[in-house]
């Protein structure tokens, strides 16, 4: 079924009331979806960039966070709107969209030669959340990510000019890593909503349980677990980071935020104790910084 929504809400912008709550069947204006960029844990489009460069990259946010949206927050049918989306990305290919948002993406995939099917993985993401709501372990963790998270690398190494096999690779490592990350800050809110993305062969192996997710507080065991799964994630930013030094330009400069953003986050779980229950797990812009100048002048981390 494809969702059929009013001309009104798909096209409407109100920059007075960037906030009001969309009612079921209803997307967000793009305020309200390029606004989330000042809440995530990396640069997304840094100042220092370009000005077409910053451009494609913030059209590229807004069709991830918008489809998050659908996925995730949209009250009603959450895989009707899904569909909806997928045919306005169609509709997008052919320059002919009905959304905002998917209005501004279309210059990016045609002069930055973005395959449809990159960006149509999100939607699977999405529609799996619906439906799958644990993971028995770790590879399956990740063929989640290879929709949800790889393919918003791999799309801004086209943006570069740089979607090229081996690259995509080492983004993927990045991506996959950055996602970890974040259910690890959101284990209590994705518990809330009925997710579990900590894989279950390793909430077994250190001994705890998914009603420990609800607690205020982690026990001593879930901070061994975070800290395990923390770690693994840092890896893959090490292993992945080599990507950094593989690019120069303005293609160096954005991955290495992007990078910096995610060791700023294991350095923030550290100092919280590896405890995201009892406080927001957020990596500090000072941090951030640091890793980046640093990422950039030495073409990846150790």
């Amino acid at each position: 079924m494809v969702l059929s929504l009013p001309d009104e809400t798909l096209s409407g912008e109100d920059p007075e009331h960037p906030e009001v709550s969309e009612r079921p069947g209803e997307l967000p204006r793009s305020a309200v979806v390029l606004a989330r960029m000042r809440s995530e844990n990396f640069p997304v489009a840094s100042r220092v960039l370009p000005g077409g460069v910053r451009g494609h990259l913030h059209a590229l946010y807004g069709y991830f966070r918008l489809v998050d949206y659908a996925g995730d927050e949209a009250p009603g049918n959450r895989d009707a709107l899904l569909d909806f989306l997928e045919h306005d990305l169609e509709r997008t290919y052919h320059g002919a969209a009905r959304t905002p948002i998917m209005q501004a993406l279309h210059p990016t995939v045609t002069e930055c030669a973005i395959p449809m099917s990159t960006l149509a993985k999100l939607l699977e993401a999405n529609r799996r959340d619906q439906h799958v709501k644990r993971y028995a372990d770790f590879t399956e963790l990740l063929d989640y990510c290879a929709l949800s998270a790889n393919p918003v690398g791999e799309s801004v190494l086209h943006v570069f000019g740089r979607a090229e096999e081996g690259l995509i690779a080492l983004s993927d490592k990045i991506c996959s890593a950055l996602q970890i990350l974040e259910h690890l800050q959101d284990l209590a809110e994705d518990h809330r909503a009925g997710r579990v993305y900590v894989p279950a062969e390793d909430l077994e192996r250190y001994g705890c349980h998914e009603h420990d997710l609800a607690a205020p507080r982690a026990s001593t065991a879930l901070r061994g677990l975070v800290r395990f799964e923390v770690d693994r994630a840092r890896r893959m930013l090490r292993d992945g980071s080599v990507l950094v030094g593989a690019l120069s330009g303005t293609a160096r400069v954005a991955v290495a935020g992007y990078v910096a953003g995610g060791l700023a986050t294991v350095a923030a779980f550290r100092a919280a104790g590896h405890d995201p229950l009892a406080a927001q797990v957020s990596p500090s812009k000072s941090r951030t910084f640091t890793e980046w100048a640093r990422l950039h002048a030495m073409g990846g981390t150790r």
